[in-house]
């Protein structure tokens, strides 16, 4: 990145040697001398396309600030307000552009009707509403698209939609554009009025337009959205019917276009008043709409009505709305910290969270061209205003301007939430070598310290799951196969198919109540970031993840997955899928082939397979299919004439030691594991264990990163 070409030599004393996790906090702190690079403000893209390897992204942003808002044009030499909101407003923007004109309409209901119907599809919904020949006209929209091909297909697609078909009747979707007339500009508001009014009455689209002239604000009368230049002239020729003559609105000037939204969600049809939607320029205007608050601080509601301190930029990017934060570096590192840890943790851990945080962020550069960084933890995760504590921003004003470095360079400090007791090596984690990157414990188990145990029970019907422990009773009763006999202690209580709680990713697939009798086949810890159980899935599952990132992709069906290597740290390296080996340049990969795993230091679990102990101590190992099942002789059966039976569902085998495992007539998988991310550099967790033993946030940064210094400007 160029920086330190003249930083001095770096001064080291190592005093402590033999380091382990268990000791006292080392007494070696190496501080540099180097010049160390700068940042006073940071840009966080909250959405952006960067056109490569990142895309988030939204047709239109909803800001407001309790004491209203500034919004200007922001130019090189700085920025200037054009207009105020009122206080607690929200109020709309996006990018002009090509859309779809699915339908205008006077019945407000059918408006409503028509944004709901195309809600659940990928073509959003805009309602606005004006005034035309004195009466309220609704006009929804699709968009926007970065051309007039892809507002064709939007159009065609919409035309397809049976929901939209429904309400339409006998509207014709069309394609709108970017193109506009101006019939003036003017000094005031109040003087564009009569026009714009005049234009609306005579059934012309019209629209308030502030632009700037002569470094003033100012006020234009802006007419029609053609697709181009043909139906540009046509509306100039029907405005000059009404004595008004058009030019062509210059769409390479910064622009906002004002239209009134009633969106469900915004404010909704009936509103008596909607909320003020600006339509902004393109990039070919270079335009950078500069939004700040009188209180320094933005809500967005699309990014989960967060507020932001700062500013916020609103431009057009790789065609699409890029929503950037502009704030303070340190007030953004105080943010990150909070939202990535607890406010509670011990006041180093937070510390070396923010060197680490601060040093990230550095190291990225200028990433997303006009952002530094995203908000997302495919960078660093950043949360605004609701990031920071008192103990968070005292952590970063503590290490203000600190960085970790290697050789004088700022290193990429890889963090993550919880090693499972091990880092990870670099190579075995994402197949390159980093220097400063090494194998080592990390006394991560604090994250499970405290969690129930979970019971693994089968209901009367046959269905498994697990039941947290403290809503079970032992009833004292076995099974015939002699295994305990539970109760529900309480009623609604949910059966998961792994031992922790979420409604999303693990939902319940049972409800037991209170006295419902079950059968107590083992229990597990609590799923935490430390220890896990996730699963189980099924073959066809885990095919719809692996192919498209194995390589080369399984040929299903799926009847077997195994590890076949793992790294120095435990992790997995390689795996077999049918007796096949599939690989990964990356073997950090294999978390998301397999369903979005915590880590890739786990173990797989097959309940379609069997090793079978035979009289003469000979193991046969068996997979049943649907086509090749596992036939079972019974415990009441004789083996003397006896007729084998074909197991048709789930079913239980006790093992030589008394443990209880389940089988399945189809292969099933599950993954357990240990740890939580990719297991590179310092573990979250782990940095706490060793806080809570004495290291201060210098010794922690030190423990996870091999050979670096702490240096500050």
């Amino acid at each position: 990145m160029g920086f330190f070409r003249n930083h001095r030599r770096t001064i080291a004393m190592l005093l402590g040697l033999g380091m382990t996790v268990t000791a006292a906090a080392p007494a070696f702190v190496v501080e540099s001398y180097a010049a160390v690079p700068k940042l006073n403000e940071i840009r966080v893209a909250l959405f952006i396309d960067s056109g490569k390897s990142y895309k988030v992204v939204v047709p239109a942003v909803t800001l407001l600030a309790e004491q209203g808002l500034d919004i200007g044009n922001r130019q090189p030499n700085g920025a200037r307000s054009w207009l105020t909101t009122s206080p607690g407003v929200p109020v709309r923007a996006s990018v002009d552009g090509y859309k779809v004109l699915v339908a205008e309409t006077l019945d407000a209901a059918q408006a409503e009707a028509l944004a709901k119907a195309l809600q659940p599809s990928d073509d959003k919904p805009f309602v606005f509403r004006s005034l035309k020949a004195g009466k309220p006209v609704y006009r929804i929209y699709s968009g926007m698209y970065t051309s007039v091909q892809l507002a064709e297909a939007a159009k065609q697609r919409i035309g397809a939609n049976a929901a939209v078909a429904a309400q339409l009747r006998g509207a014709v979707p069309a394609v709108a554009g970017p193109l506009h007339g101006t019939a003036g500009t003017f000094a005031t508001e109040a003087a564009a009025k009569p026009v714009l009014d005049m234009l609306l009455t005579n059934g012309m689209d019209a629209f308030l337009t502030v632009v700037e002239q002569g470094g003033q604000t100012a006020y234009a009368v802006w007419v029609g959205e053609a697709v181009d230049e043909t139906q540009l002239n046509a509306l100039k020729q029907q405005a000059l019917k009404l004595n008004v003559p058009l030019q062509t609105a210059d769409r390479n000037a910064p622009y906002l276009l004002k239209r009134e939204e009633v969106t469900a969600g915004v404010t909704g049809v009936t509103a008596a008043r909607g909320a003020d939607h600006f339509v902004f320029g393109t990039s070919a205007s270079g335009q950078k709409v500069w939004v700040t608050a009188k209180d320094g601080i933005v809500q967005v509601d699309e990014r989960s009505k967060r507020r932001y301190r700062g500013a916020i930029e609103l431009t057009e990017f790789n065609g699409s709305l890029a929503v950037v934060n502009e704030l303070p570096f340190e007030q953004y590192v105080a943010s990150v910290v909070g939202t990535e840890l607890n406010n509670s943790w011990p006041t180093e851990v937070l510390k070396a969270q923010a060197v680490a945080a601060r040093t990230f962020a550095i190291k990225q550069g200028m990433k997303y061209q006009i952002a530094h960084i995203s908000d997302s933890t495919v960078d660093q995760a950043y949360s605004g205003l609701s990031g920071e504590g008192a103990a968070t921003i005292a952590a970063a004003n503590a290490t203000a301007g600190e960085l970790v470095l290697y050789k004088g360079e700022p290193i990429s400090p890889f963090y993550y939430s919880n090693a499972g007791g091990m880092t990870g090596d670099a190579v075995e984690v994402w197949g390159t070598p980093v220097d400063y990157i090494a194998v080592k414990p990390s006394p991560d188990e604090i994250a499970a310290a405290g969690k129930l145990n979970w019971a693994r029970v089968v209901l009367a019907d046959g269905t498994l799951g697990y039941i947290r422990s403290d809503y079970v009773t032992d009833t004292g009763r076995k099974s015939p196969a002699g295994l305990p006999i539970v109760a529900a202690n309480d009623s609604g209580v949910a059966l998961r198919q792994a031992p922790y709680v979420d409604d999303v990713k693990n939902a319940a697939i049972a409800r037991v109540n209170k006295g419902d009798l079950m059968t107590r086949i083992g229990q597990d810890p609590q799923s935490t970031e430390y220890a896990w159980i996730r699963g189980p899935f099924t073959g066809p599952q885990l095919l719809d993840t692996m192919n498209g990132i194995f390589t080369p992709d399984v040929v299903g069906p799926l009847i077997s997955l195994k590890v076949s290597k793992i790294g120095p740290s435990g992790r997995v390296t390689e795996l077999q899928a049918n007796g096949k080996t599939v690989t990964q340049a990356k073997p950090d990969n294999y978390r998301t082939a397999l369903g979005g795993l915590p880590s890739t230091r786990f173990n797989i679990e097959e309940t379609g397979k069997l090793a079978i102990a035979g009289a003469g101590g000979q193991v046969r190992e068996v997979t049943g299919t649907a086509q090749t099942p596992v036939y079972v002789l019974s415990g009441s059966q004789t083996a003397a004439g006896a007729k084998l039976q074909s197991v048709k569902g789930s079913y239980y085998v006790l093992g030589g030691s008394g443990q209880v495992r389940p089988a399945t007539p189809d292969a099933q998988f599950r993954m357990i594991g240990k740890g939580f991310g990719h297991g590179l550099g310092m573990s979250q967790w782990g940095a706490r264990g060793l806080a809570e033993t004495g290291y201060d946030y210098k010794s922690i940064l030190q423990y996870y990163y091999n050979g670096v210094t702490i240096s500050k400007d």
